[in-house]
């Protein structure tokens, strides 16, 4: 990972090591989304203006075309790319554990990300934990791994990631989640949030 998060004492939310994952995945293919390597498949959130100021924001699917891109060319614009959500350990040592990245270009200022767990209800989504994110930097790029504990015996929920991108020359981008999601009995709110 090119970079570490540094999150604030107390929170149930922790930079994920890579030899963390406990199961190995099969080979996927990937596919190059603004210089870096990003499965084939995945939902990449893209958003910023055009050099004549006006904003625009859409979704495409790493490695085919982006049918939503404007005609006009951007001044700045920020892709948004969040892994799939994978679960490790059992019992009161259980985890979720995603990646999420943000490339930027143009006069896009500087840039950050936050990201957050969510589950179901019976009246739509919800946050798991709360948000957490990244300080502001002029970096190009960056990408940060993430973690969350599950909260053992609390009820079955379906549970999958968020993430969503800021750009200081652009705004808010639009918030985008994991492809998978995951059904686990980790209740409804992760401990120490």
């Amino acid at each position: 990972m090119a970079t570490a998060a540094v999150l604030g004492f107390g929170t149930s939310v922790s930079v994920a090591a890579p030899a963390a994952l406990d199961d190995a995945k099969p080979a996927n293919s990937y596919v190059m989304v603004d210089g870096h390597r990003v499965v084939a498949g995945t939902t990449i959130g893209e958003w910023g203006k055009t050099k004549g100021g006006k904003s625009y924001s859409f979704t495409y699917t790493a490695g085919e075309t982006k049918s939503g891109a404007p005609a006009a060319a951007a001044a700045a614009r920020c892709s948004v790319y969040i892994s799939d959500v994978s679960f490790h350990g059992s019992g009161a040592s259980a985890w979720f554990q995603w990646e999420t990245s943000q490339a930027c270009s143009g006069s896009f200022g500087s840039q950050k990300l936050q990201t957050q767990m969510w589950r179901s209800s019976w009246s739509g989504p919800r946050g798991y934990n709360d948000w957490h994110g990244t300080g502001l930097t002029s970096n190009s790029f960056i990408d940060y791994g993430w973690s969350t504990d599950c909260n053992d015996g609390g009820g079955t929920y379906t549970y999958y990631p968020v993430m969503q991108g800021y750009a200081s020359g652009i705004g808010w981008g639009p918030k985008t989640r994991s492809d998978n999601e995951l059904r686990k009995g980790c209740g409804t709110r992760s401990p120490n949030p």
